[in-house]
């Protein structure tokens, strides 16, 4: 299925009937989706106006924004959501879902308002959470505390290469979510990915076939 179809696909299903697990695939497809159409305007005859993909995104921001705040949310699956609501603020600007997501954020790293930064986990997740909360907040700690965990990861592959295929997905978009925010150099390869169209598993495949139409196929 290439991106064109699964789009349609995608676009055509309400975004309450995805499971809580797809809305972050989802929502990096419909960001990568968006930041095509920006750029060439005339792609809206095949993917839609700019407002009804900038929709999409704000419908995900809204269901991620009620998920932050359930607490029988388990806490790494929380730590998703919220870094996903704070990337969601670089496309669809509310400042209400930042401060949401920012206040959990520090509920989480900073507990009981703790000048001392903890990581009660160490996911690729807990990455971009860290790398967010730099780039909006400054503090250096969280850019320090995202290298650990990148360098961890990196140590797994003796090598500054990772070879990304749809089993460690989340970690390729968190290692590119650290270089873009934080600045340092990590060369990744993606191969391509086994098609699954069951719906849990149709918004990774979203993300990743707008992500290489974005980055990847139009260099």
């Amino acid at each position: 299925m290439n991106l064109n179809d699964l789009y349609k696909k995608v676009s055509v299903i309400p975004i309450g009937d995805f499971p809580p697990s797809a809305l972050s695939g989802l929502l990096h497809g419909y960001i990568s989706i968006y930041s095509i159409v920006r750029v060439n305007p005339w792609l809206e005859d095949v993917y839609g106006s700019q407002w009804d993909i900038h929709e999409r995104i704000r419908e995900i921001a809204g269901e991620l924004a009620d998920l932050i705040q359930d607490p029988s949310i388990a806490l790494e699956d929380r730590v998703g959501h919220i870094a996903d609501l704070m990337e969601t603020y670089l496309t669809y600007s509310d400042m209400d879902f930042l401060d949401i997501a920012l206040d959990a954020a520090y509920g989480i790293i900073s507990p009981e308002g703790s000048d001392e930064i903890v990581l009660p986990c160490r996911t690729p997740e807990m990455c971009r959470l860290l790398c967010s909360c730099y780039y909006f907040t400054g503090e250096e700690e969280c850019a320090r505390l995202a290298k650990e965990i990148v360098k961890d990861k990196m140590n797994e592959y003796n090598s500054n290469q990772i070879l990304i295929n749809i089993d460690n997905w989340n970690w390729f978009r968190a290692i590119e979510v650290y270089c873009s925010i934080v600045g340092d150099k990590i060369n990744l390869f993606l191969k391509d990915n086994i098609e699954n169209e069951e719906i849990g598993c149709l918004s990774d495949y979203f993300d990743q076939l707008a992500y290489k139409e974005l980055f990847l196929d139009n260099k």
